[in-house]
């Protein structure tokens, strides 16, 4: 008689956590700004469009928080929806169109994905991006040109674990922490630690920044949890930096995300420009 309560209870979970992760369709149009980029506003239109769907199933409580706390760092807050986006399902659809009135440019966009409530608020991470000369000095910003060197400032008001990834306009993945040299294979960061500069120089190289056309946009991926992860397996590139496929790490921060509640994918847009 235990043994079938045993089963039958977790079957009843299993239902109840598949329940959790729905499936979504949203459409949204942004509007560009005449200060950004076509790009720039690309990646903002596709991420509206996400919250846009998970405000339809989840509710919201917070919009979202960017100022500046002191000289060094800024608070970047997520979209403070109910919900958290685990991946897209389709690749989005994009369309322009001009208003003619207004002479507006509009994105209309269309996005597919798998979604799942958040059950308790993310923790807020303090984050600077900065320009760096190799002697160390430093400039904070999100706007960079070509051949300019990145670091970062950051802060975490709990204890926890750290992976970054920078994304290219190709969907190239560059993990910049764990650092190689990391014994563990994991960065732990403590609560309320001002990390200043967590890039030190790789094998005497540095991150570079690059743009091949007259603008680029990158991506960082700030990857926290309270709760100890392993990262994927990526390749050596050199210079001290590891690749990894945009459809691994996909399915990495999307299985990851799914079963801890509590681990976040903050992104930073970074424009760079000839």
């Amino acid at each position: 008689m235990k043994k079938f309560v045993l089963i039958l209870f977790i079957a009843v979970t299993g239902i109840n956590q598949a329940q959790m992760v729905k499936t979504v369709h949203a459409e949204y149009i942004y509007y560009m700004s005449e200060t950004e980029s076509r790009k720039e506003a690309r990646i903002k239109a596709i991420e509206e469009a996400r919250a846009q769907a998970l405000r339809k199933v989840f509710g919201e409580s917070v919009t979202q928080t960017s100022g500046h706390v002191n000289e060094k760092m800024t608070v970047f807050g997520n979209m403070e929806v109910n919900g958290k986006w685990l991946k897209d399902t389709k690749d989005p659809v994009i369309r322009y169109r001009i208003d003619s009135i207004t002479g507006e440019t509009g994105i209309f966009v269309q996005v597919w994905g798998k979604v799942q409530e958040i059950k308790r608020q993310e923790a807020d991470l303090e984050i600077a991006t900065k320009c760096c000369t190799e002697d160390g000095h430093c400039l904070q910003t999100e706007t960079f040109k070509d051949g300019d060197l990145l670091n970062f400032d950051f802060r975490s008001p709990e204890d926890g674990f750290l992976a970054v990834y920078l994304e290219d306009e190709d969907h190239n993945m560059f993990r910049l922490l764990p650092l190689v040299l990391n014994p563990k294979g994991i960065q732990e960061v403590r609560a309320n630690t001002f990390y200043e500069s967590m890039l030190p120089s790789l094998e005497n190289a540095y991150i570079e920044l690059r743009a091949y056309n007259t603008d680029e946009v990158n991506l960082l991926h700030f990857v926290f949890s309270p709760n100890p992860f392993s990262i994927p397996l990526d390749e050596d590139v050199g210079g001290g930096l590891r690749l990894l496929e945009y459809q691994v790490f996909q399915e990495w921060i999307s299985k990851n995300r799914t079963r801890d509640a509590e681990m976040q994918d903050k992104k930073i847009m970074l424009t760079i420009r000839k």
